[in-house]
């Protein structure tokens, strides 16, 4: 799997809530989990340390909240790691409530809590900026009496934690210390402070493990246990409720759930020792959660299994077998399967969506087999219950994820709810890029009245929203062609001979012939023809000989190849190699490509509106995907540009120039990913969001620019001025002729300092802050010094003065040249935007423009058919639509450029 958002802030109120696909994904974990948090300020490379111990180039976005990532632990195959990643702490103080929230659920759900920071002047500074922490004795509580010893109790549940400090200068007497004290963090630090909650003080007091890059143990035995705990959580919090940990536990216990918290349990049952009997105790030890193995009933989907990808490459685990997506339980429920969404909505790929239908028992599943290059194993075959899904690398598309579907069967009489066989149909349509109709026989007026269900598809799908324009029921399902997929029809133990009047056609021939309307037939045998090629004018048939005695069939998946029929195995294998190389990409209406993580949502919005009684509707689900993609597309924009900066930053930079050059650079590449993942941002709110972020990074980018420039000048200018300090000190210059040899060392210094190489664009500015703060020492050497007149003094403070004014003059005009330069990359900043949008724009209206010729062309292919047919008044009515389509195709854009 890829990461998934597991907590994440709700827009409008900024609570909290848990993403239940990703519980889902946590939930399916059985084996012993490493679970390791980060935490820290925003932009020091929190998700690029993440990624590394994931063995990724790239992974984590940069979005709100706690991204999580379940993989194989390297070095123990028997145990899982599991990595939290949190979105960091600004510079200045936000939504502290949120930021303290999202700090407790890392501290409580971790077994290692990594405090990732840069080096930017006194590392004693950085850890204070933790501040978060010292709310954990107030929220959290261990027991619901005796407060008093609660951070005692705390100390002994809290997880490792471990400080990495990066970008630090070459230190190799701390290396050395470091290395003989086993990475002990208080050897790096200067001595606590005397204010009990100062920040570094909690951190002694609530973490006795206190290490510099060292991981410790696991704490927790399953997914299961990690979920439960975190969903009692979050929801303490969302009602300000204080977080009782033995009451949580002792909850989950009654459900069944038989593991400890984490801090030490009596053998006999009771709670945790009390402070007063610690010392005549054991040494308190934190002992790893532990979960109960709860059989799973025999109907209910099995754990997914995935196979490892190749190292090196981009293509997630694939399922070694197939897993139930949506149940369908008797009454008519339809339900999601949050372990098979989570996992879905982990490949982040584009994906190639093959859906199978037809009447049960018609050998489905093993075409589908056939398609996974499964010769055992793989779907099961009889009466499929459900949707079933498996994920698999695509055999012939680099970067693609093949996606089949096998659906129950139709037509079952034991069911006896042919409603619900349309819904299973209609979200099979909805959801595939490729539907495959399976049948027996032949194409004659029986196969295809039981393909009724395509009759009723305008009951169960919509186009437009309600009220949407006032279109009518036979304007909304003309564009279903627009998004319908591509349809197979797949006819088993085909006994005809294929030929017509006497000559030999092709299988394509056979189907388009079973298709021809005649005026004057019954509706009801009309119907699914006319429907048929008005919803799927993409059509495609093979057939299919019986692949071996009809005693053998029902183990058809336990025969060798050699007991099959040369002729269907052939069969079989154009069927396959046609999918593999026809089946297009999964996209929404105006040709965005949908992936993993879309196709679990518009799973989600389809099965939620069936749910809720209504009808699934198109350009409601693309708007929601839209709005979930082009948020995630931010998030990801923001990583590409913090990924960049972290690959090219050399801070500080000589020039302003440089460093908004090296802003340029990561924006564009930014920019670039978000355009390639954002739709349907129409009034390019999105793109705002990204610009402000954006504009934010390049704030920040300055600030830490000019902090490391100001730390480097600041440590050259201590060194430098050293010995002159100490002969100040030691009244070298309280002699006569003492100030001229003062200003001698003070102008021999600025020289060298001048010579110091990487000072940064703060140079000036801390060069003139040092003088200053030293011209009441050269007064006061100035006025002490005899042998100087009076008028000489004078002199020499009017030339200090006018040195002084120089300096700051020289000063001000920097500060004016560096605001232009600013003021110049926001309008290069803005130019970007501008250019990239206009670029999306003219390639979004290229793509809806050939999705419109295509369906336009499609449209007159089937005008062609009924004018020879003689449904001239069903012509009337396509050339209606056809030039309607025409109209729309000619219409200026209705996106514009609110950027500009």
């Amino acid at each position: 799997m890829e990461p998934v958002c597991l907590v994440e802030p709700v827009p409008s109120s900024g609570a909290l809530r848990v993403n239940p696909a990703a519980l889902g994904l946590l939930r399916g974990l059985t084996r012993p989990l490493h679970v390791l948090a980060v935490f820290g300020p925003r932009g020091t490379g929190k998700s690029f340390l993440m990624d590394r111990l994931a063995g990724q180039g790239e992974g984590f976005p940069c979005s709100p909240g706690i991204w999580v990532w379940c993989l194989p632990h390297p070095t123990q195959p028997d145990q899982a790691l599991v990595l939290l990643d949190t979105e960091g702490f600004p510079e200045q103080e936000g939504d502290k409530t949120k930021l303290s929230q999202l700090f407790l659920l890392n501290v409580l759900l971790s077994s290692v809590l990594v405090y990732n920071t840069r080096s930017e002047g006194d590392p004693q500074r950085q850890l204070d900026r933790l501040t978060y922490v010292r709310d954990l004795p107030q929220v959290v509580q261990v027991l619901d009496e005796c407060s008093w010893e609660n951070s005692f109790l705390l100390s002994s549940v809290l997880p490792s934690f471990v400080w990495c400090l990066r970008d630090v200068a070459p230190d190799p007497c701390l290396d050395e210390v470091l290395e003989a004290t086993g990475h002990e963090l208080d050897s790096a630090l200067s001595s606590p402070q005397d204010l009990e909650d100062s920040p570094s003080s909690c951190v002694q007091r609530l973490f006795p493990c206190r290490k510099l890059f060292r991981f410790c143990s696991p704490r927790v035995d399953g997914g299961h246990v990690l979920a439960d705990f975190l969903e009692r959580v979050v929801d303490l919090l969302s009602r300000d409720k204080p977080v009782l940990l033995s009451e949580i536990c002792n909850d989950l216990q009654q459900e069944g759930d038989d593991y400890s918290v984490g801090y030490p349990m009596d053998p006999t049952g009771g709670a945790p020792p009390r402070r007063a009997a610690a010392s005549d105790a054991q040494p308190l030890v934190p002992e790893p959660k532990r979960e109960r193995v709860v059989p799973l009933q025999a109907f209910r989907p099995a754990a997914p299994v995935l196979a490892q990808a190749s190292p090196g490459t981009a293509q997630p685990g694939a399922m070694e077998e197939p897993m139930c997506l949506i149940e369908n339980w008797p009454g008519g429920e339809l339900q999601l399967n949050q372990r098979a969404l989570g996992l879905l909505q982990s490949f982040r790929q584009p994906v190639v969506v093959v859906a199978i239908a037809g009447l049960y028992r018609t050998g489905k599943s093993y075409l589908l087999n056939r398609l996974a290059g499964k010769d055992r194993g793989g779907f099961s075959l009889g009466a499929t219950m459900h949707i079933w899904m498996w994920c698999l690398p695509h055999p012939r598309r680099a970067g693609h994820t093949l996606v089949l579907l096998d659906t129950e069967g139709l037509g079952d009489v034991e069911k006896g709810d042919t409603k619900n066989d349309a819904w299973i149909f209609a979200l099979a349509v909805l959801l595939s890029g490729t539907l495959v109709y399976n049948s027996l026989g032949t194409i004659d007026q029986c196969a295809l009245e039981q393909l009724h269900y395509v009759t009723e598809l305008t009951e169960r799908i919509k186009v437009k929203a309600a009220g949407e324009g006032g279109q009518q029921e036979g304007e909304d399902s003309a564009e279903f062609v627009r998004f319908f997929p591509a349809f197979v029809w797949a006819v088993r133990d085909f006994t005809l001979q294929l030929k017509l009047d006497g000559r030999e056609i092709t299988e394509d021939e056979y189907l388009e012939n079973a298709l021809k309307r005649r005026e004057g037939q019954p509706e009801k045998l009309d119907l699914p023809k006319k429907y048929l090629r008005q919803y799927f004018p993409s059509r495609k048939c093979f057939v299919f000989d019986r692949p071996a005695p009809r005693c053998d069939l029902p183990r058809l998946d336990e025969l060798p190849e050699a007991a099959l029929s040369p002729e269907f195995l052939e069969q079989a294998q154009r069927f396959c190699s046609h999918v593999h190389q026809h089946a297009g990409t999964k996209t929404l209406p105006g040709g965005h490509v949908v992936t993993g993580t879309l196709l679990g949502t518009l799973a989600v919005t389809c099965v939620d509106a069936i749910r809720s009684g209504a009808v699934p509707c198109m350009e409601s689900a693309v708007l929601a995907l839209a709005q979930m993609e082009n948020s995630a597309a931010v998030g990801e924009a923001v990583a590409v540009y913090e990924e960049q900066l972290a690959r090219r930053a050399a801070l500080p930079t000589e020039s302003v120039q440089e460093l908004l050059e090296l802003h340029a650079q990561c924006e564009r590449e930014a920019l670039r990913a978000f355009m390639a993942r954002a739709f349907k941002d129409e009034e390019q709110q999105y793109q705002w969001q990204l610009k402000d972020k954006l504009d934010s990074k390049r704030s920040e980018l300055c600030h830490r620019n000019e902090l490391a420039s100001s730390d480097r000048c600041t440590a050259a200018l201590m060194e430098l001025s050293q010995e002159l300090e100490e002969r100040v000190c030691e009244g070298s210059y309280s002699v006569p002729g003492g100030y001229q040899h003062l200003l001698d060392d003070q102008r021999e210094m600025v020289e060298k300092y001048q010579l110091v190489p990487g000072k940064g664009i703060m140079a000036a500015e801390v060069l003139q802050q040092f003088l200053k703060s030293k011209e009441t020492v050269a007064q006061a050497v100035l006025q002490t010094d005899q042998s100087l007149t009076d008028r000489q003094r004078e002199i020499e403070e009017e030339r200090t003065r006018a040195e002084a004014a120089e300096r700051e003059a020289q000063l001000c005009q920097e500060m004016q040249t560096r605001t232009e330069q600013l003021l110049q990359d926001q309008e290069r900043s803005h130019e970007e935007h501008v250019r990239q949008l206009t670029a999306k724009m003219e390639e979004d209206r290229r793509q809806l423009l050939a999705e419109q010729q295509r369906a336009l062309a499609l449209k007159l292919q089937e005008q062609e058919q009924l004018l020879r047919e003689g449904f001239r008044g069903e012509v009337a009515q396509l050339g209606q639509q056809m030039q309607n389509l025409r109209k729309e195709m000619s219409r200026p854009q209705r996106s514009r450029c609110v950027v500009c």
